[in-house]
């Protein structure tokens, strides 16, 4: 390895770690208050992490810590597998970003507030399918899917371009795009 690949990932473990442990964090703050649902706080550090990170510590990251913070605080729940569907959402998220955000220099607020039709998407997704397997009437869940959470969408892309720039502005330009 060369020095600048071995800095890439002595770099991602520091943020990864950082953006990890907020992940795991902020929902424990705002759960209490019953904020979390409508926040999504877990999303928060993951996107971050995705905007600025290489796809892969991103992609570990939108899959690991949803299932870890079910199994060490049942938020989000492992059964029913809310868990398991924050960890999808969380992949396609990372990787559209990774692919309209930082691959082809999409306008950041747009390429989130795409990230989160594409989760809303794929959580209708979700609820349909398990409807079918499990036979369950799922269709009452569809329109709360579709609103829960509108407010930590908003607030999101509101609050994640700036973090980004700032985060970027403190490396050099080829160190983060990678």
């Amino acid at each position: 390895m060369d020095t600048r690949t071995d800095r890439l990932y002595l770099r991602d473990l520091i943020w990864g770690g950082l953006w990890g442990a907020m992940a795991l964090f902020l929902p424990l703050l705002l759960h209490p208050f019953g904020l979390g649902v409508h926040l999504m706080p877990m999303f928060l550090p993951l996107l971050i992490a995705a905007s600025t990170l290489r796809i892969s510590t991103a992609l570990i990251l939108a899959v690991i810590i949803p299932l870890l913070s079910g199994a060490a605080t049942g938020m989000p729940p492992l059964y029913p597998p809310v868990a398991l569907l924050m960890a999808l959402e969380g992949t396609v998220m990372v990787l559209w970003l990774a692919y309209s955000y930082r691959r082809r220099g999409g306008n950041p607020y747009l390429c989130l507030a795409a990230a989160f039709l594409l989760q809303r998407l794929v959580r209708v997704g979700f609820i349909l399918l398990a409807r079918e397997l499990a036979e369950l009437p799922a269709g009452w869940l569809l329109l709360p899917a579709l609103l829960w959470g509108l407010p930590g969408a908003a607030l999101q892309t509101a609050v994640i371009p700036p973090v980004v720039s700032k985060i970027r502005q403190r490396f050099e330009p080829g160190e983060v795009s990678g």
